[in-house]
């Protein structure tokens, strides 16, 4: 399940703390529960598609790209000097002239484009 609204939602990350525990684990705090975290796990293959598995309701009744993972991906770009942005197609992110990357979903159209530039 893709969310409807990816601006929005990339806004929302960009608002939460992730903290790296290593370039796989991000713990990424949760705003409905102030007490509790989420686990956010990342895969990399080598055609530059990321898998993520999050720990939220979200993610785990099927949805991809939830805010924790977005805020996961965003302090790993950070790291790096970079910086991410987030589209629902292949040809808005190649109108963005920058490095592309896919994060998969479960099923194959339901994945999501990034697009990483240097700065912050």
């Amino acid at each position: 399940m893709k969310p409807k609204n990816i601006k929005h939602l990339q806004g929302r990350a960009r608002n939460l703390k992730a903290h790296i525990l290593n370039r796989n684990v991000i713990i990424v705090e949760s705003t409905t529960t102030p007490t509790a975290n989420h686990v956010v796990t990342v895969e990399y293959d080598s055609e530059g598609t990321i898998h993520t598995r999050c720990t939220c309701p979200w993610a785990m009744n099927g949805g991809i790209a939830c805010a924790h993972t977005l805020a996961a991906l965003e302090a790993l770009a950070a790291k790096r000097g970079r910086a991410l942005s987030f589209w629902e197609s292949r040809d808005e992110a190649r109108r963005q002239k920058h490095r592309t990357f896919y994060l998969a979903g479960r099923k194959q159209d339901e994945g999501l484009w990034i697009t990483s530039r240097s700065g912050l």
